[in-house]
C-alpha cells in the first residue's frame, strides 16, 4: 500500500510540474520557480516518495519531507488562499493539497521514530534566508507575505515568525506522533 501510495506522491509532483511548464509556456522562469517554497518542498517530497518505493529511506529524511510538504499543505491556506499565486487550478490543487495529504497519510501508514526535529529547520530557515536576500536583488519575492515592498520588514518578520511557530510546532509533532506509531506498531518483546 505505502509503495504504491509513494508512486502516485511521485507522478502527482511530476505532472504538476510538467504542467505548470507547459500551461505557462514562455511566462515560466525557471529560477523563480524554484524560488518557491511549495515547489521545494513537493520536490523533496517526490524525490524522497520514489526512493522510499525502492528501498528503505532514513526516518530523519522521511521525517523532513513530511515537515516541509506539511508546511505547504498550512500555510497555504492560512496565508495564501484567495491570493492569485500564478498557479493553474491542476497544479494547484495537487502541489498544495493532494500531495501534503499524501505524504502525511503515508507517515501515518509507515511511522518511523525519529529525534532532533530541530535539525529539519535549517532547509526553511535558509530558504526565508536566500528569499530576503535574493528578493530586493531582482526586484521579486515568491509570496506576498515575505514581500517588504508591501508591509515593510515589520510585516514580514511577523509574518515569518507565524510561518517558523507553526514549522517549529509541526516538526515537533512529525517527530512525536511517528515515534508513538512506530513504537505501537514495533513488536513487544517479552522479559522473562
Amino acid at each position: 500500500m505505502t509503495k504504491l501510495l509513494r508512486m502516485a506522491v511521485f507522478l502527482l509532483v511530476l505532472s504538476a510540474e510538467v504542467y505548470l511548464v507547459v500551461v505557462l509556456g514562455d511566462r515560466f522562469q525557471p529560477v523563480d520557480h524554484l524560488g518557491y517554497f511549495t515547489v521545494l518542498s513537493n520536490v523533496i517530497a517526490a524525490v524522497v516518495a520514489l526512493l522510499g518505493v525502492f528501498r528503505p529511506v532514513s526516518a530523519q529524511i522521511r521525517g523532513a519531507a513530511v515537515l516541509y510538504i506539511a508546511t505547504t499543505g498550512l500555510v497555504y491556506p492560512l496565508l495564501l488562499r484567495g491570493i492569485d499565486v500564478q498557479t493553474p487550478p491542476y497544479a494547484n490543487w495537487v502541489l498544495h493539497t493532494i500531495v501534503p495529504v499524501l505524504m502525511v497519510v503515508d507517515w501515518l501508514l509507515a511511522p518511523a521514530r525519529t529525534t532532533r526535529p530541530w535539525t529539519w529547520l535549517a532547509f526553511p530557515l535558509a530558504y526565508i534566508a536566500y528569499t530576503l536576500v535574493r528578493g530586493p536583488i531582482v526586484g521579486w519575492y515568491p509570496y506576498p507575505f515575505v514581500d517588504p515592498r508591501q508591509q515593510g520588514y515589520g510585516g514580514v518578520l511577523v509574518n515569518c515568525l507565524v510561518v517558523a511557530v507553526i514549522i517549529v510546532v509541526l516538526a515537533y509533532a512529525v517527530s512525536w506522533v511517528g515515534t508513538k506509531l512506530a513504537q505501537r506498531n514495533s513488536p513487544v518483546v517479552s522479559q522473562g
